[in-house]
């Protein structure tokens, strides 16, 4: 038992201490400096392309791919996990309320990442042997940037990255309070387990459908209730803003009941967390667009289109993700000490609502934003696995994963949060220097979109 412990400390220190050095290394600077860098020459089209973004989105599509609907409710379908909820409560404990501001920041340069990849994830998709698109950062790292090699990498850590953070994680922060009131997780994981199985093994237009009519639903409901609670609590929203604001600034460590150790371990905690919650950067969204061939007249260009789009799930995942940051401050549960993850978030819907079964709002909610999130990484680590070992390879995978659901039940909730982080910054790095060496083609053909012009690119493939 012992030796058991001392090998299970020791692994979970290791890991941490390689995820806080790939954090201040990888993750920080590369979405300040890349992501700075896309703004300035993208002339900020993030933020002056909403409207539009919000216009493009259609619920037509093909045989050949999804609509572009489809492929913004699966983007936001694995953006809407355990992240928006428990990765919250994880983010106040670790890094204090300026966590939350940082998470801000990283969504608001990450958005302009997943502008670039979801551009790139067009421009180099193929057609499978099933008459489908396909694409994603391992096609724009082999054709665009000719290193096969990266792509293969890539493809693993995505495998490896979608076992832990698109699985593990995800039933783990699920199954986490049923174990702590004395309720066996087994149920609840076969249960998942059963649904996922029966919508990945049905393919593309199956999952495209599943989340496209869960994820609104969900993510409305969760939205309504946490407005509720804040309506409740008014007087607490502005002194709570004003405490993540200096808490972001603040170089002394915070006093309190919950960890905050100043800004620095704020900056880290939050770029974790928002790059959890909003997958920016890592090459998801450019292969969920990839298959999308909605033609629209607005934009003559479906690679800028599709970009122009994905700009939106980072900014709403961040909507959900201070609503939850707001409710946990507001009612205090984030300062209770011995709550951590989903039982923090369960403690502050109870305060908030006044009754003591209020909790099963959360559980209820978490089911569901966990399962489309459990989907959502399947479909992209298929993707990968078709990419190394064929399309038949997908479908032995997909039956893998599905029996992988039930260890989120039993692994430790630190060890498998440093997992996921660690595989997620590897990811990052990879994708980001596809993004950084094919910079040039996605910058000018963007630029004579946003002067007025328009030339066809001759890398969009059903441009």
């Amino acid at each position: 038992m012992i030796p058991c412990l001392l090998t299970s400390g020791a692994l979970i220190f290791i890991l941490t201490v390689l995820k806080d050095f790939l954090s201040f290394t990888v993750v920080v600077p590369l979405v300040t400096l890349v992501g700075g860098y896309f703004t300035y020459k993208l002339r900020g089209i993030q933020f002056r392309k909403l409207g539009l973004a919000v216009r493009l989105i259609s619920p037509k599509g093909s045989d050949a791919g999804i609509s572009s609907f489809g492929a913004i409710a699966a983007v936001l379908g694995g953006n809407l996990g355990t992240g928006n909820i428990a990765g919250i409560a994880v983010a106040l404990t670790t890094g204090g309320p300026g966590s939350l501001f940082w998470m801000w920041t990283m969504a608001f340069l990450g958005s302009i990442l997943k502008y670039v990849g979801s551009y790139l994830g067009v421009s180099y998709r193929e057609m499978n042997n099933k008459g489908q698109y396909v694409g994603g950062p391992m096609y724009y790292l082999s054709k665009g940037l000719k290193k096969p090699f990266m792509a293969y990498v890539y493809c693993i850590l995505l495998i490896l990255g979608a076992v832990t953070t698109g699985n593990i994680v995800q039933v783990n922060s699920l199954t986490l309070p049923l174990t702590e009131a004395g309720y066996s997780p087994l149920y609840v994981s076969l249960l998942m387990a059963l649904l996922l199985a029966g919508t990945t093994l049905g393919g593309m237009q199956r999952f495209s459908h599943v989340v496209s009519a869960i994820v609104p639903f969900m993510a409305l409901a969760y939205l309504v209730t946490c407005g509720y609670i804040l309506a409740g609590h008014t007087a607490q929203i502005l002194p709570a803003l004003k405490t993540i604001v200096d808490s972001a600034f603040d170089l002394k460590p915070l006093a309190g009941g919950a960890a905050g150790y100043g800004v620095f371990v704020a900056l880290q905690s939050g770029f974790d967390r928002g790059l959890f919650a909003t997958d920016s950067g890592l090459g998801l969204a450019a292969i969920l667009h990839a298959p999308v061939t909605t033609q629209s007249d607005k934009v003559p260009s479906n690679a800028i289109a599709q970009g122009i789009m994905s700009v939106l799930s980072p900014l709403i995942v961040m909507c959900v993700c201070m609503l939850t940051g707001l409710v946990l401050m507001v009612t205090k549960a984030w300062q209770i000490p011995g709550l951590e993850s989903t039982n923090q978030c369960m403690e502050a819907f109870c305060v908030g609502l006044g009754h003591s079964s209020a909790g099963f709002i959360v559980l209820v909610t978490l089911f569901f934003f966990a399962f489309t999130t459990v989907l959502t990484w399947a479909f992209c680590a298929g993707r990968a696995v078709a990419y190394l070992m064929g399309e038949e390879a997908n479908k032995w995978f997909q039956v893998f994963f599905v029996c992988v659901v039930p260890i989120g039940g039993v692994l430790s909730v630190s060890l498998a949060w440093q997992m996921a982080d660690i595989f997620l910054n590897l990811m990052l790095l990879l994708n980001m220097v596809g993004l950084w060496g094919l910079r040039r083609p996605v910058i000018e053909h963007t630029r004579v979109f946003l002067e007025g012009r328009f030339i066809k690119s001759k890398h969009a493939k059903d441009d």
